[in-house]
C-alpha cells in the first residue's frame, strides 16, 4: 500500500466516525424522516448525479456536503426498481472515495436491510457511477466554499488546507499531491504522505468589476523542513465577497516550487499590470559564497483564474561586502493592455553612492521579452570589506587583492521561468556549503566529520530562522560575519568547532524567538 493510500485510509476512517457520531450513516433506520423521503417528489433536497445510466440511479444533498480531516462527505441515495438506499461517501475530490455502510428501504419507505460499504478508500472510476458522484458533488462543494462575515487569513487557510493552529500561524495539509511537472518540485523536501505546513505570507484586498476580492498568498513547506538550498511551495488563491461571505473563485495551491530555507520570497505585491489585467510581484534573496543575490518574479494572471510567470530574474553582487535589494514595477510600453516590466536591482556598498542596474521586459507577440539588462555594477574588494568574515554556512573568503581577482564573475541575471535561484542540494547529512570550494581548517574539518557537518546544516536552519526574526539587520549581518570569520580562522580542531556550534545553537535560537540582537 503506498503511503497516499495509508493517509487516505486514516482520514476517510476519521470521517467515517464523525459521520455516526451524526447519526448520518444508517440514517435512523425506520424514522418518519426516512418514511418521508420516499414520497412523491422521490427524494426532496437531492440533485440527481446524472440522466442516463449508473448516474441516473445516484443522488447527492448539494447544500450538506462537509469537510473533515482533508476529506469531503456527501449524503447520497441510491434508487432501485423497489427501494432505495441512503448512505454516505467520503472523497478526496480527485480520485478516490468510500462509500460508508448505509440503510436500504422499500419503495414505501420502510426499512428493509443494510447497505453494504466499501472497507476503505477505492479508486473513484472502480464503482458504478461513482465517479460522476464525485465529479458533480465536488463541483458543488468547491463552488459553496467560503468564509461568513470579515474575511482572516485563520480561515482561509482552514477552508483551504485544513485544520489550523494558532500558536504555529499554519494549516496541516495532509492531502498535498505535488505535481510531477512541476519544475523545482524535488527542491521542496517532499514526499507522498507527508503533510505541508502552509502558511499565508501576504493578502491583498482590491475590487473588480465592482466587486470586492481578496488574494491570498501561501507558503508550504514540509513538517520539519527548510534546509537552506529548500524551496517553499508557492499558492495564490482569489476570493470573491457575495453578501455576507467570501468565496473561492480561484485556487492555485501548486503554482510554484521557489526560494530557499524553505520560504518563497521576502515581499510580496498585488499590481495592476496594465488593461484589466493584475499580477503578483514575489521577490527574495540569498547568500552564496558570501556574495548575496536579489531576485524577482512576476506572476500574470490570466481570465481562467491561473496565472504564468513571466519574469524569473536575479542579480548577484560583484563583492561580499556589497548589500542587494531589487524593486519591480509595471511602466506604461506599447501595448495599451500589457504594461512593460521594469526591474531594477540596487548595489550598496559602504562609503559609496548606490548604484542600480535595470532590467526591462516588454511585451510582444503574446509574450514578454527582455529587451534591456544592465551588468551588476563591479567593485574591487579592497580594504575593510574585503577582509570580512562570511555569512554562516558558506566557505571562508579571507579576500586579498590577488583572490578578488581570481573570483569567478557573477553569472548574468537568468530569464528563463524556472524556480529562484537556489544553491545545488547537498548530501542529506552533509554541510549548508559546498564542500568542494572548503578553504580553511574549519571547512575542511567539517566536511570529513559527519556529525559536525549534521551540525553545520543544523546552524545554517537556525540562522535562516534568526534571520527572517531579527530587527537590526545590520546588526545581526556585522556580528554573524564576525562569528563565522573567528570560527575560520581560531578552529583547527573537532573540540573548538563543537563548541562554536553550541554557542551559535543557543543565541541563533534566542534571536529566532525574541529578534534582538542580545
Amino acid at each position: 500500500m503506498s503511503a497516499r493510500d495509508m493517509v487516505w485510509r486514516r482520514l476517510l476512517v476519521s470521517s467515517l466516525a464523525v459521520a455516526a457520531a451524526l447519526g448520518i450513516a444508517a440514517c435512523g433506520k425506520g424514522s418518519g424522516g426516512d418514511q418521508a423521503a420516499a414520497s412523491d417528489q422521490r427524494f426532496p433536497g437531492y440533485q440527481q448525479v446524472g440522466g442516463s445510466g449508473d448516474a441516473a440511479q445516484l443522488w447527492f444533498n448539494p447544500t450538506d456536503i462537509t469537510r473533515d480531516s482533508g476529506a469531503y462527505l456527501i449524503h447520497a441515495l441510491k434508487s432501485f426498481p423497489d427501494g432505495y438506499a441512503r448512505f454516505d461517501v467520503a472523497t478526496n475530490c480527485r480520485d478516490l472515495t468510500r462509500r460508508m455502510p448505509g440503510a436500504q428501504y422499500r419503495a414505501d419507505g420502510t426499512a428493509d436491510k443494510d447497505y453494504p460499504g466499501n472497507d476503505a478508500a477505492v479508486p473513484a472510476k472502480s464503482e458504478p457511477g461513482m465517479a460522476e458522484l464525485m465529479s458533480k458533488a465536488c463541483g458543488v462543494a468547491m463552488a459553496a466554499r467560503s468564509i461568513r462575515g470579515e474575511f482572516k487569513v485563520p480561515a482561509a487557510l482552514e477552508l483551504l488546507y485544513g485544520a489550523y493552529d494558532a500558536q504555529s500561524k499554519s494549516a496541516s495539509w495532509q492531502d498535498a499531491e505535488i505535481p510531477a511537472g512541476l519544475p523545482g518540485s524535488d527542491m521542496l523536501q517532499w514526499s507522498a504522505g507527508r503533510a505541508l505546513q502552509v502558511t499565508g505570507v501576504a493578502n491583498f484586498a482590491f475590487s473588480e468589476g465592482g466587486q470586492r476580492k481578496q488574494v491570498l498568498v501561501t507558503n508550504a513547506v514540509p513538517d520539519g523542513g527548510g534546509c537552506h538550498a529548500c524551496t517553499g511551495l508557492l499558492g495564490v488563491t482569489i476570493f470573491k465577497q457575495d453578501g455576507d461571505a467570501w468565496k473561492v473563485e480561484a485556487s492555485n495551491p501548486y503554482l510554484a516550487s521557489m526560494g530557499a530555507s524553505g520560504s518563497v520570497g521576502q515581499g510580496f505585491e498585488w499590481t495592476a499590470a496594465g488593461g484589466d489585467q493584475y499580477a503578483l510581484i514575489v521577490t527574495g534573496g540569498d547568500m552564496h559564497q558570501g556574495y548575496e543575490t536579489a531576485s524577482s518574479s512576476v506572476f500574470l494572471r490570466g481570465k481562467n483564474g491561473g496565472f504564468t510567470r513571466v519574469v524569473d530574474d536575479a542579480q548577484t553582487g560583484s563583492s561580499d561586502a556589497e548589500r542587494l535589494s531589487v524593486k519591480t514595477r509595471f511602466v506604461k510600453g506599447k501595448d495599451p493592455a500589457h504594461d512593460d516590466i521594469r526591474l531594477a536591482f540596487t548595489h550598496e556598498l559602504a562609503g559609496q553612492a548606490a548604484r542600480v542596474a535595470e532590467h526591462l521586459y516588454a511585451y510582444s507577440d503574446g509574450k514578454y521579452e527582455l529587451v534591456k539588462q544592465d551588468d551588476a555594477p563591479a567593485v574591487a574588494a579592497t580594504g575593510e570589506a574585503a577582509n570580512k568574515a562570511v555569512e554562516p554556512g558558506e566557505p571562508s573568503r579571507k579576500d586579498t587583492a590577488k583572490q578578488a581577482a581570481a573570483t569567478p564573475k557573477p553569472k548574468p541575471a537568468r530569464v528563463a521561468a524556472a524556480p529562484a535561484p537556489v544553491p545545488a542540494p547537498q548530501a542529506a547529512n552533509g554541510p549548508s556549503f559546498d564542500c568542494g570550494k572548503a578553504r580553511s581548517d574549519a571547512e575542511r574539518l567539517i566536511c570529513a566529520d559527519g556529525d559536525l557537518a549534521a551540525q553545520d546544516a543544523a546552524v545554517a536552519r537556525l540562522l535562516g530562522q534568526a534571520r527572517a526574526a531579527v530587527a537590526d539587520r545590520d546588526g545581526f549581518r556585522d556580528r554573524v560575519r564576525q562569528q563565522w570569520g573567528y570560527r575560520d580562522s581560531a578552529c583547527h580542531d573537532r573540540q573548538c568547532l563543537t563548541r562554536w556550534y553550541a554557542a551559535q545553537r543557543a543565541y541563533l535560537a534566542q534571536v529566532a524567538q525574541t529578534g534582538q540582537l542580545d
